[in-house]
């Protein structure tokens, strides 16, 4: 039976992924494995019950991107707390990604599980938000922060439309894993709900999904 592994040595690798994992978590982009095992210079098997023991210490604010995944991701449950973590630019950003995630919500259903781009297009437009049109509160470049910032963070998935009759490649969305993760359905509905005046109840069928969430978290 091999020995166990030196509990110093051990120490000293999980330490070394927790900094390296919260350190990258700024970003909000995916901690790729192999980017982890390359920065700290280790691999095998130490390597890998390090990063096992690691994970159970961040279990609370990291999870794998997807069953499987050799990548991760840092989120805060805390969204109060999460809030102030970020500065005034991040916290604009934010403004307007509840905006888009609210109307996909809203807009969606288990047989359209998407909207399309030129959708969402013509919806920001009634707010006075353009793709190409640099926003005073918002940023310079709206185009670059929904097509790409949002969906590399993975709040926002953004895949081809599939249609045989049009040549044309077109995108629709959908709530990416991150915002599964950080984002309360229910909240984004009375938030809603609050800006049309009208009861959450109004919206049936999202209020009886929130409500059927709850209880299958529960």
């Amino acid at each position: 039976m091999s020995a166990p592994f030196n509990a110093d040595e051990m120490r000293t690798i999980v330490n070394s992924i927790i900094t390296y994992v919260l350190n990258g978590a700024s970003t909000k982009l995916p901690i790729k494995e192999k980017d982890i095992m390359q920065t700290i210079d280790k691999k095998g098997k130490l390597f890998n019950a390090a990063l096992q023991r690691a994970g159970e210490i961040l279990k609370e604010v990291a999870v794998p991107e997807s069953k499987g995944a050799k990548s991760y991701i840092c989120f805060s449950e805390d969204s109060g707390k999460s809030l102030l973590m970020h500065d005034e630019k991040q916290k604009n950003q934010l403004i307007l990604l509840f905006i888009i995630l609210s109307f996909i919500f809203m807009r969606t259903t288990t047989s359209i599980p998407s909207i399309s781009e030129a959708y969402l297009q013509n919806f920001l437009k009634t707010l006075h938000i353009d793709f190409d049109v640099p926003h005073e509160y918002f940023g310079n470049n709206i185009r670059k922060l929904i097509t790409d910032t949002f969906v590399k963070q993975l709040y926002l998935k953004r895949e081809k439309s599939n249609s045989d009759l049009e040549t044309e490649i077109k995108y629709c969305y959908s709530w990416g894993f991150r915002a599964h993760q950080e984002f309360d359905k229910k909240c984004l509905l009375f938030a809603t709900a609050q800006i049309m005046k009208k009861p959450a109840k109004a919206f049936g069928t999202k209020y009886d999904e929130v409500c059927k969430d709850e209880e299958d978290a529960g």
